[in-house]
């Protein structure tokens, strides 16, 4: 029984155009709400196709038939039974939302329950045609939408009757449907909008037929729908469908296409050609992790605690900032300019929401940020983006216009740009101070209306542009050593919330590895200067004062680093800069001792000035003692500017050695003019000839060095330090496109040797090296006992043939010889008399084999002390 105390809502049929069509007032939304409810009933694929546009019936009938305009969606979810159709499709405002966040592992898109209404706003009439997997028949509903809009004051939307029926396979067939084992199939009638126009000529005869609004929904969609956030492993897919407008279709340009796939990849090619950050929470929203990229390059990567938590939980930003040629390539991909796409989108649950990031809507505050400061801030006009919600507690509300979200604690702590501390800020503040501090806008030479920029752009656009055309206003390396010095300011985390952080390690090493160059060609310059007694105590006192600054500098960076736990490539690169801080500490030590030795032979040359020749010896002695520390453990760098008689008497000995060579050259020419020689005596005559002109060759190079009696003769010698010393001395005389490498793992053996026909056996391996084609020498020293050294001496050239691998002791046989690939032919002599002054030295040589420390040959020497 009614108590007479109680009132009730009534339902008026004008609910229906309060809800749907005037709700809805757009065609591209209408299909949108509609894939949404596919998208809810776990659909995999959802079909958007359009039939009769080009020749219908709409205005020639009062309700329709099989040639009205039609728009058929259809989708493969868990279908409706008639109680679901009963039950939840026509239950006004039901949304299984409200109650289910989650299901068919989806968070569901509809929200208000109104979807349904927009089959209103798209067509006249609507048959729904469902079947689940359970049901043998489909059920089919028909509404007539017209019989809700009649304007009586007193008739209710429930008072109006639908009717269904049920349908077996063969009548769907017969209906023109193919059969589905479970989904639904909306079909929409006399259509309310036109979707393509035919353009007529003067004589009335249609032309052509715009289609526009087909390119426009398609777009729409790929704007408002984003497949990396809701539907993962591509298990949902839109297709659109226009069978009349194939050849239309097939006519556009590629990113103008209306049928097919709807794929929105922007964002994925940008990734390469743009500078970006991507800010994400981990660890069920206690963790935010940010990435910054260049140009498809790792900048940096950050793991901290979020402070927005728990209003920010389940949330991905990313940003691309667009430079003139990014900007160039978005036209490229897309078909428009990026100031006419829009800015910063935002999606909840897989789906955009309107109005956030549409041409000239400053949800986020940018452009009236800039304002303040053009060339600190980035506006709309230089970022496109997305946020990127996932919403299971329905935190971030959706108003039911579809136009916003409701501004709660958390849209503000996502958004807030008054205070400039929002998840949202924390992302764009990075990316800023890499664009203005780090690149300096990353801008071209040319300015944006120059007609050069405008040729480069056009060529972007149509894909034809090479990389070496794009011409920016600074180089990669001014870029990289202005980001090194910013890095801790672009990062700009709170200490206490950092986890771990990962600065690439090129970024660091680079800029070492550059300084590192400076500093020794400087430090390698002030030791020629104090050489030849071209700098004075103040020079080095003001050298003295910048390496105290550098030193300052490089303390300041490595206290920065150390505020924060870093990724194990970060640490090792660290690691190199303490090194080089080291090395910079040591020149600093080289140089005070360098300038006391120069303050201290200034005052005693003072001091021994005053007191005449007395003092003036004891100058000159320091003077002496000065020189021979500088000199001590060198060989081969002590010059003198006048020879002496040790000089005088090696000259003399070149000459007997070269009269040697003469009067053996003439008997060999004797003996072949006469045809009466041995061609192994003469061999062997000959390679004497070669050895005697090498030793007088190397006395000649040693003609200005200091003890040059001990080299020609024997003296004592780390053979280690020398061999480093001859080589780095000699070495490009060979070849400029040699290049050598030392591994002593601190090894040294003193030998007394005749240091002259060390340098010929070193002449000579070298000599081989190159004649086999070879660019890299290694050598390796080890000491197997303290009175023994192991030189191994490999290079990266053709390596020994195959002929001589099982007998390559003949190699070292007189008039031997081996061909190598590069076809160069040796005299078969270097490596018989370089085994021959081995043994002299009761030392030894011996081919061990090919590719073993580089792809060539490799050769062991071992030198005894006794």
């Amino acid at each position: 029984m009614t108590n007479p105390n109680e009132l009730h809502f009534k339902t008026n049929v004008q609910l229906k155009n309060i809800i749907g069509k005037d709700l809805i007032n757009d065609d591209n939304i209408a299909i949108l709400e509609l894939v949404k409810n596919s998208f809810d009933a776990d659909a995999k694929r959802v079909n958007v196709t359009y039939f009769n546009l080009k020749d219908n019936d709409d205005e020639l009938i009062q309700s329709f038939s099989e040639k009205t305009s039609r728009l058929i969606i259809q989708d493969d979810g868990l279908g409706m039974d008639l109680e679901d159709i009963q039950d939840k499709w026509l239950n006004i405002a039901y949304s299984e939302k409200k109650s289910n966040k989650t299901q068919h592992n989806r968070r569901m898109a509809g929200a208000k329950g109104v979807g349904r209404f927009s089959c209103d706003r798209l067509g006249e009439y609507l048959n729904l045609y469902a079947k689940t997997k359970d049901d043998k028949k489909y059920v089919k509903l028909s509404i007539d939408w017209k019989l809700f809009e009649i304007e009586d004051e007193k008739k209710e939307i429930q008072s109006i009757p639908l009717k269904f029926e049920y349908l077996s396979k063969n009548e769907i067939e017969n209906l023109g449907f193919k059969a589905f084992e479970n989904g639904v199939l909306l079909e929409v009638i006399k259509l309310r909008s036109s979707w393509a126009y035919p353009i007529k000529d003067k004589s009335g005869n249609t032309i052509k037929w715009d289609t526009e609004k087909f390119v426009d929904l398609k777009k729409y969609l790929e704007k408002l729908i984003n497949p990396n956030q809701a539907f993962q492993d591509d298990d949902f897919g839109i297709y659109i469908s226009t069978p009349e407008f194939i050849k239309e279709n097939d006519l556009r340009n590629e990113y103008e296409k209306f049928i097919g796939k709807v794929e929105n990849r922007i964002f994925d090619k940008l990734d390469f050609k743009s500078t970006s950050i991507e800010t994400r929470t981990q660890d069920g929203g206690k963790i935010i992790y940010t990435e910054l990229k260049d140009k498809g390059d790792t900048i940096f990567w950050l793991k901290e605690r979020n402070p927005y938590y728990p209003s920010i939980k389940n949330v991905k930003i990313s940003i691309y900032y667009l430079n003139p040629y990014a900007k160039a390539f978005f036209t490229k991909q897309t078909g428009i300019q990026s100031v006419n796409y829009g800015s910063i989108f935002l999606f909840i649950n897989g789906f955009r929401i309107s109005p956030y990031g549409e041409v000239g809507n400053d949800w986020l505050g940018l452009d009236q940020r800039k304002a303040q400061k053009t060339r600190s801030f980035l506006g709309l006009r230089d970022i496109i983006g997305q946020i990127e919600i996932l919403d299971e507690l329905n935190d971030f509300q959706i108003i039911s216009s579809r136009e916003g979200i409701v501004r709660n604690d958390n849209y503000k702590d996502l958004t807030n740009s008054e205070r400039n501390d929002s998840f949202y800020y924390k992302a764009h503040r990075r990316l800023e101070r890499y664009v203005v501090e780090g690149l300096n806008w990353d801008s071209s030479i040319y300015d944006n209306k120059d007609p050069q920029f405008k040729e480069i752009e056009q060529k972007i656009i149509s894909g034809k542009a090479k990389e070496n055309e794009l011409i920016f206003r600074e180089d990669d390396q001014t870029k990289q050593k202005r980001t090194y010095s910013a890095i801790h300011s672009i990062i700009s985390a709170r200490v206490n919330d950092v986890i771990e952080l990962y600065i690439n390690e090129n970024l660091i090493t680079q800029k070492i590895e550059e300084e590192r160059q400076k500093s020794e060609r400087e430090f390698q310059q002030l030791i020629e200067d104090f050489d030849n007694k071209k700098i004075d105590s103040e020079t080095l006192g003001r050298i003295l004062q910048r390496k105290a600054e550098q030193n300052a500098e490089l303390e300041k960076q490595l206290k920065e680093f150390s505020r924060y736990s870093t990724n194990e490539a970060t640490t090792k690169a660290i690691l190199e800069l303490q090194n080089y801080k080291k090395t910079v500490e040591e020149q600093t030590i080289l140089i005070e001792k360098l300038q006391y030795e120069l303050d201290d032979l200034k005052n005693q040359k003072q001091s021994a000035e005053k007191t005449a020749k007395e003092y003036k010896d004891k100058a000159d002695k320091a003077e002496v003692d000065l020189s021979i520390e500088k000199e001590k453990n060198l060989y081969l760098l002590a010059t003198r500017r006048t020879l002496s008689p040790d000089a005088d008497g090696l000259i003399h000995t070149i000459k007997i050695n070269n009269i040697e060579i003469r009067d053996g050259i003439e008997n060999v020419i004797d003996d072949l003019t006469e045809d009466d020689f041995d061609i192994n005596n003469l061999i062997e005559r000959l390679g004497f000839l070669k050895l005697n002109a090498e030793r007088s060759l190397k006395m000649s190079e040693f003609v200005t060095r200091s003890d040059l009696k001990e080299d020609i003769e024997k003296k004592d010698v780390d053979l280690v330090s020398y061999i480093q010393e001859y080589i780095s001395l000699y070495g490009e005389t060979f070849s400029d496109k040699i290049s050598f490498e030392f591994k002593v793992n601190n090894s040294y053996l003193n030998k007394n040797i005749s240091v002259l026909n060390l340098s010929i056996i070193l002449d000579n391996l070298i000599s081989n090296s190159i004649k086999w084609g070879a660019e890299n020498i290694l050598i390796e020293f080890n000491n197997t006992s303290d009175k023994q050294l192991e030189f191994v001496f490999s290079d990266d050239g053709d390596g020994l043939s195959d002929k001589f691998l099982d007998k390559h002791e003949r190699i070292f046989e007189l008039s031997v010889r081996d061909i190598p690939l590069s076809g160069m032919n040796g005299s078969g002599i270097g490596l018989f008399y370089t085994k021959n002054l081995l043994n002299d030295m009761n030392s030894e040589i011996d081919f061990i084999g090919n590719n073993l420390k580089l792809s060539g040959a490799s050769f062991k020497l071992i030198f005894n002390t006794i």
